[in-house]
């Protein structure tokens, strides 16, 4: 058996240079990949982020006066018999740039320790810009009357199917007439919900 010669050797170490710069050239050309479906990835989300935000609705909720387009009945505490009765007009528009669909809500009380989904909310869908008013008569106890809350949780979606949560929460105080008084009427914003907070 012939010793390796020079070219042998010179072969075996251009082979393994050959294999090293393989690996290096495949791992770097991997690394490239994976940062260019990155940033594919986050193109798509800013695109659709863009995009959703375009289209986006916004209830805004108001006290107002006038004639209701809608009425809701409610109650405001728990009790076997109710004899107090707080009436409250609210105006909800439409200030986002698109379509509220598929509106359903969610509603609170007892200081919104009690929840009931109530399903579909009396106005269905709001187009940018569209108003409509909601007549709420809350039913209450007069007896012992404490400060009350009471929240209103929406649920709806864009024209791409987004969906999306706002609350209204409403709180009331007892005046010296014993009778009930709005202190506070405060919405918050629309928030996405994402599908993790979905399957949650």
């Amino acid at each position: 058996m012939s010793m390796p010669t020079i070219t042998d050797w010179l072969m075996v170490g251009i082979t393994a240079i050959y294999v090293v710069a393989t690996i290096y050239i495949s791992r770097a050309n991997i690394k490239s990949a994976n940062a260019t479906r990155e940033q594919l990835i986050e193109s798509k989300r800013q695109y659709e982020d863009k995009k959703r935000l375009e289209i986006m609705p916004y209830i805004q909720f108001e006290q107002t006066k006038g004639s209701p387009d809608h009425e809701l009945n409610l109650v405001l505490d728990s009790g076997d018999t109710y004899t107090g009765k707080y009436i409250l007009l609210v105006r909800m528009k439409n200030i986002g740039n698109g379509t509220a669909k598929d509106i359903a809500y969610t509603y609170q009380w007892d200081n919104c320790t009690k929840t009931y989904d109530r399903g579909a909310f009396p106005v269905q869908a709001l187009s940018s810009g569209e108003s409509q008013t909601i007549k709420i008569e809350f039913a209450h106890t007069t007896a012992e009357i404490e400060d009350r809350t009471a929240c209103f949780i929406l649920r709806y979606r864009d024209l791409l199917e987004n969906d999306y949560t706002q609350q209204l929460k409403l709180r009331f105080k007892r005046n010296s007439s014993a009778t009930l008084k709005l202190t506070d009427f405060g919405t918050s914003s629309p928030a996405l919900v994402t599908k993790e907070d979905a399957n949650g």
